[in-house]
């Protein structure tokens, strides 16, 4: 079984490294939060919410857990040896990004104990790299094995209530306006979405004249999809905003501003690119039936253009009202770093939009058969 594992991991590594090298890169991020603000700092501690993006951006995509699964009953194996599988990927990539961050942390002078006690802190952060990663790796591994995914729509909890109730007990403990005011805005960006096709249409003829109707309909029908990618957007861009809001001069309001405009880069660049990818079957139709290249562009611009620029605005929303719920003293706007945030997105953006765009640019026959 360890050999199995080792190969199954070797050949992810080697087939799909992004599935191993974003939640190492997640770990590392974290590792190093953990390393500066220590275990308990103040009520919503950096490196919590940072651990909920990087869960978010980390969980593989439906479609390569899919196909992977596909490959692995068709082999006859059983629900716990895919549990083992994954966690074995959870664990390489957990103790790869927790050595990663335990380097940098002491590379910046971040674990300041001695002996016994910065041996002891390092194992407790190397323990943590593995449990972060399986937290991201396993959930979906096994929610695609045992249940039917559902097609896409609303999210599951929309039904109960839970943003609403997690935004009334905020005042009890910040954390939970985190996950309240994030989870609102989920939901009011896919029900928009879905619902909204007239308004978009509206404001995208201007820019792309007769295709806006059609636009506008794709996007509704993605809904589910594009409101995650706006949320991971916003998500980061508001753990910036309020870093940035609350935080002095000193070496964590540093190295927290740093994490958050990596983490935005990959909320808006690989998760935004991964999300265009689970809908290059479309774009590949549109080119097989005769779309022009312009207009295959056109669809991913509509894409890169609710992602950008509604995570950017709603990130800032949710970055103050995050602000006030940590009730921490607020500092001077740092103009030139949000605008160094608005940036990164953009760019971000713009280089997956460019990503996709040249894979829907090749044979799209050939490519279709992937599907």
């Amino acid at each position: 079984m360890i050999a199995a594992m080792a190969l199954w991991v070797g050949g992810i590594a080697r087939v799909r490294p992004a599935r191993l090298g974003v939640p190492a890169a997640g770990v590392a991020i974290v590792i190093t939060l953990l390393a500066v603000h220590g275990w308990a700092d103040t009520s919503v501690p950096p490196w919590v919410p940072a651990t909920v993006l990087v869960v978010l951006l980390a969980a593989p995509s439906e479609r390569s857990l899919r196909a992977d699964q596909d490959l692995l009953r068709a082999r006859g194996a059983t629900g716990g040896q895919v549990f083992g599988l994954a966690s074995a990927e959870a664990v390489v990539a957990g103790l790869t990004g927790g050595v990663a961050g335990v380097v940098l942390s002491l590379a910046g002078g971040f674990l300041t104990g001695t002996g016994v006690s910065l041996a002891w802190e390092i194992v407790l952060l190397l323990l943590a790299g593995p449990v972060v990663a399986a937290i991201a790796v396993l959930p979906p591994v096994l929610r695609e094995w045992y249940f039917v995914s559902a097609d896409d729509g609303p999210p599951w909890w929309s039904p109960y209530g839970l943003d609403f109730i997690l935004l009334a007990l905020a005042f009890f403990w910040p954390l939970l306006g985190w996950a309240g005011g994030t989870m609102l805005l989920w939901r009011l960006v896919e029900l928009g979405l879905r619902k909204g096709k007239r308004v978009i249409g509206g404001v995208l003829r201007p820019l792309v004249s007769g295709l806006a109707g059609v636009l506008a309909l794709s996007i509704s029908w993605r809904s589910a999809l594009l409101a995650r990618s706006v949320s991971l957007v916003a998500l980061a861009v508001a753990f910036a905003i309020s870093s940035a809001l609350t935080k002095d001069g000193c070496t964590a309001a540093t190295v927290d501003k740093v994490a958050s405009l990596v983490l935005a880069a990959a909320a808006a660049g690989p998760s935004f690119g991964l999300a265009l990818n689970e809908r290059r079957r479309d774009l590949l139709i549109v080119s097989t039936l005769g779309g022009k290249r312009r207009q295959v562009a056109t669809f991913i611009a509509g894409d890169a253009l609710i992602v950008g620029g509604g995570g950017l605005i709603a990130g800032h929303l949710l970055g103050v009202l995050f602000a006030l719920f940590t009730r921490a003293e607020w500092r001077s706007f740092p103009h030139g770093y949000f605008g160094m945030l608005g940036t990164v997105v953009i760019v971000s953006c713009v280089a997956a939009s460019a990503w996709i765009a040249r894979l829907a640019a090749r044979d799209e026959v050939s490519d279709l058969r992937d599907y």
